[in-house]
């Protein structure tokens, strides 16, 4: 089974670490205002994957996951460092929920940044292969919120900037994310959510900005579109849940987001109510990698996306 489309959309118990800097290792310098990139690998045009170093050991090989809300380690590699678990957790993807649990890293590193403290969810990740190679844990956007992130694909360049230092020099529109506010009362870490209109859409579409996946996706189409879906042209794919999702291919839709105009994108519908995706307020997902660059300012929660 292919396991294509297999990002994380998380449920949070409260998870918040503090930003630390580390002395920047020798690597050259081509993301913008000077700041240093982190050495990572374009796997199959959409994964990024880049070496991690956990309270001071390592490096491990792990996946950068923009639509994932909590970072994740490997079961195995949890004990393997004889991490203590802190309590029970609850991963939530769309279509399935199975436990989990959660520990407390002293420091996790990539490139020349880190974040202190730092709370991660414990979980099996054995269907996450990509391109054959063992992923041992995802960064999510609890460690992401930290920095400005820049996604270069046309230079395949990963930046992460705690400085402010790259904002000045970003142009195009800043395009605002959506809110997504708390869980029993908590603020949770925030999705790259963007409110996207589409040609065949009887209301704004709310996209989550996925580097995770390379298949765009709808779900719950029924509260938001008149469309025929197909049933006889199949997607089947296999998440890192190890669920089983059914896809339908959708019409081609003109896609705009505030000014930006996207050419037309395929994107599939997913079968049956997703109601993980209707708590966590998105209607679907849109790699990443369908644009050149993409810049998320976190402290004033917006984007700037630049097509191809």
């Amino acid at each position: 089974m292919s396991n294509r489309g297999c990002s994380f959309q998380l449920l949070l118990l409260a998870l918040v670490g503090s930003t630390t800097n580390v002395p920047a290792a020798a690597a050259e310098t081509h993301c913008p205002a000077n700041v240093v990139s982190v050495p990572s690998r374009f796997v199959n045009g959409h994964r990024i994957v880049l070496a991690v170093s956990i309270n001071h050991t390592g490096p491990y090989t792990f996946q950068l996951d923009s639509g994932t809300q909590i970072t994740i380690i490997d079961s195995s590699l949890a004990a393997q460092l004889h991490l203590a678990t802190q309590g029970a957790a609850e991963v939530a993807g769309v279509g399935s929920r199975q436990s989990a649990s959660f520990t407390r890293l002293d420091l996790v590193e990539a490139g020349s940044v880190a974040v202190a403290n730092q709370n991660v969810l414990v979980y099996n990740l054995q269907n996450l292969h990509p391109a054959g190679q063992r992923i041992q844990g995802v960064l999510g956007e609890d460690f992401l919120e930290h920095f400005d992130v820049l996604i270069d694909n046309a230079h395949r360049l990963l930046c992460l900037d705690s400085s402010a230092a790259m904002r000045a020099e970003m142009k195009g529109s800043r395009i605002p994310l959506v809110a997504t506010g708390e869980r029993d009362g908590v603020a949770l870490p925030g999705l790259l959510i963007v409110a996207v209109s589409l040609s065949r859409a009887m209301r704004p579409v709310r996209l989550l900005l996925d580097s995770g996946t390379e298949t765009p996706k709808l779900y719950n189409i029924s509260q938001y579109m008149v469309l025929q879906v197909s049933n006889h042209l199949l997607l089947r794919v296999r998440g890192v849940d190890g669920v089983q999702q059914i896809l339908s291919p959708l019409p081609p839709q003109n896609v705009s987001i505030a000014s930006l105009e996207l050419p037309p994108v395929a994107f599939f519908a997913l079968a049956g109510v997703q109601k993980d995706a209707i708590e966590k307020g998105f209607d679907g997902v849109l790699a990443t990698s369908f644009f050149r660059r993409v810049f998320v300012d976190h402290r004033d929660h917006f984007v700037v996306l630049e097509t191809r």
